[in-house]
């Protein structure tokens, strides 16, 4: 028995055979939900550092130093989301050169995990931004 009639026992042999579109249906739908579980945890991280980022805009003293903290902590978020991105890349164009199915499917699992990465890197760098601002315009409010 193969891994892929383990994970799908509960469809008969036969309707695998003649029904080709049965399994790519499976696919579609274990897709869908490991989407909507990325999806959440980069809502999650998403707004755990917009929260950060709109303490730390509260914390800040002076208009110069705070649009240096802000670029600088901007920057550095970003730049690590960019790392993750770009090993994607590589990775993604490296799989087509991969000589049999299962070292491709290897590379686009690793080029997956990059891509994933990426997005929840991208989601801090994005929600410490939006933190950010909305704790200047606070602080600009007050005074």
């Amino acid at each position: 028995m193969s891994k892929e009639e383990d994970e799908t026992p509960e469809i008969p042999a036969f309707v695998k055979k003649y029904i080709p579109g049965v399994k790519r249906g499976l696919a579609w739908a274990k897709y869908g939900k490991e989407k909507g579980e990325g999806t959440a945890i980069k809502a999650g991280a998403f707004q755990d550092s917009r929260e950060e980022g709109f303490q730390a805009a509260l914390a800040s003293s002076s208009e110069i130093s705070a649009e240096d903290i802000f670029q600088s902590a901007s920057k550095e978020r970003w730049a690590v989301a960019n790392e993750y991105t770009e090993r994607a890349k590589e990775l993604a164009i490296e799989i087509n050169n991969q000589k049999n199915k299962k070292e491709r499917e290897n590379a686009l699992g690793m080029a997956r995990v990059a891509a994933h990465k990426a997005g929840l890197h991208g989601a801090v760098a994005a929600g410490w931004e939006k933190g950010w601002k909305e704790g200047m315009e606070k602080n600009n409010s007050k005074n």
